[in-house]
């Protein structure tokens, strides 16, 4: 392969990681956007850049679906041109990278960075050394939870190949981060294969011992004070969200009320209220502006209104799941829909391990990002939906 080939392969996958590599000259410019720009030059002198139909049309029901609800609610239109160019720069990249390398050789890039990330994630965690708390592992990534995510597809695969020293230490490093999602995320990689009968029978006893042990510690945490550094991050979080569910309905929070409970619920709030009064979406990049209608409505904790936190999630709703659904409101349930039909057939072929494991991140990401082009996603998410032709003239 020529030295080029390399660079464009590595740079690439380098770039999946490189949230926090950024430059500050009046504003910040991330190095993501520098590679994915300079190596769709490069890649489009040494091959053919092509564009799929399929995402021809999505990228035009977006513009059209946008511009008609841009219209209707009177927002600033230049939020719809903004997500539109994100999402099309990083989709249409990818699938060409994808696509003139291979999947099997780009993802195995990836596994090596994945490992490499993670094995100097833990001095990074003990030396403090971009940390983003004392407490929590984050490596090279901006937040714990970006950490978790981007590393469940190498954890799934590590076990699915049976790279037990790599899984092991994929699974130390997302404890670490102490990130509900990592956890989630976790969970689900033991439990969805168990789906299956045979695999049932052979290891569902692994996962009652763990199910066991998970109730047995929460039920012996459930009723300590709660310590926003030493108790449990799960069970805090746990805890305090129960206390504030009713607020999704009322949009009336308790004084105490934790920051990561009260950013999920309020924003599920104003996505409900949304939802129900535009159920045809609001336009991709809206969500913003819809929020500032729908905020008034809301009771957020004192302390945080101090803190100049009320608002917060206010431009990306704290889930792509909640984005979605107020940007697109019914055609955002549509395909949901088609992500679980793509699912299951992933999940029905031992072959397309590749696929089964950015399931994971997907699903996490669903939940908890609100972005609609962080580094990484398109890169999971084309890999997911598409069966790229091997054929291709690499070894």
């Amino acid at each position: 392969m020529r030295l080029l080939d390399k660079y464009i392969i590595y740079s690439s996958i380098f770039a999946l990681f490189s949230e926090d590599f950024y430059f500050h000259y009046g504003i910040d410019v991330k190095l993501f956007y520098l590679i994915l720009i300079s190596n769709f030059l490069l890649l489009s002198i040494n091959k053919k850049i092509t564009v799929p139909k399929n995402l021809l049309i999505i990228l035009g029901f977006f513009i059209g679906h946008g511009i008609i609800s841009y219209l209707w609610l009177q927002n600033p239109i230049k939020s719809l041109f903004a997500q539109v160019l994100g999402i099309s720069l990083s989709s249409i990249y990818y699938y060409n990278f994808i696509k003139n390398y291979g999947v099997k050789k780009v993802f195995n890039v990836y596994l090596n960075f994945a490992f490499f990330i993670a094995l100097i994630a833990i001095p990074m965690f003990y030396f403090q050394i971009n940390s983003f708390s004392e407490f929590r592992l984050n490596g090279i990534l901006t937040e714990p939870a970006h950490y978790a995510a981007i590393m469940l597809p190498a954890t799934y695969v590590f076990l699915r190949d049976k790279k037990y020293l790599k899984l092991g230490l994929m699974v130390i490093t997302i404890f670490f981060s102490k990130s509900s999602i990592g956890y989630i995320g976790l969970g689900l990689i033991l439990i969805l294969p168990l789906l299956k009968t045979k695999y049932f029978v052979k290891y569902a006893w692994i996962v009652f011992v763990i199910i066991g042990s998970s109730a047995y510690y929460l039920s012996t945490q459930w009723n300590k004070p709660v310590d926003e550094n030493t108790s449990n991050v799960l069970v805090r979080r746990l805890k305090e969200t129960n206390k504030s569910l009713g607020a999704v309905s009322t949009g009336k929070f308790e004084k105490h009320t934790n920051l990561s409970s009260y950013a999920f619920l309020s924003n599920s709030f104003i996505a409900k209220k949304i939802v129900l009064d535009k159920p045809f979406g609001t336009g991709l990049g809206s969500y913003q502006y819809e929020y500032d209608k729908y905020y008034p409505l809301i009771k957020p904790p004192p302390y945080l209104v101090e803190l100049k936190q009320s608002k917060i999630n206010r431009t990306d709703a704290n889930s792509l799941f909640l984005r979605m659904l107020a940007d697109l409101g019914i055609f955002a349930v549509i395909i949901f829909i088609y992500i679980g039909y793509r699912s299951y057939q992933v999940f029905r072929s031992e072959k397309k391990i590749m696929q089964q494991s950015t399931f994971f991140y997907l699903l996490v990401k669903l939940i908890r990002e609100g972005h609609y082009f962080p580094p990484e996603f398109y890169f999971f998410l084309l890999i997911f939906l598409k069966d790229f032709d091997e054929d291709i003239t690499h070894s």
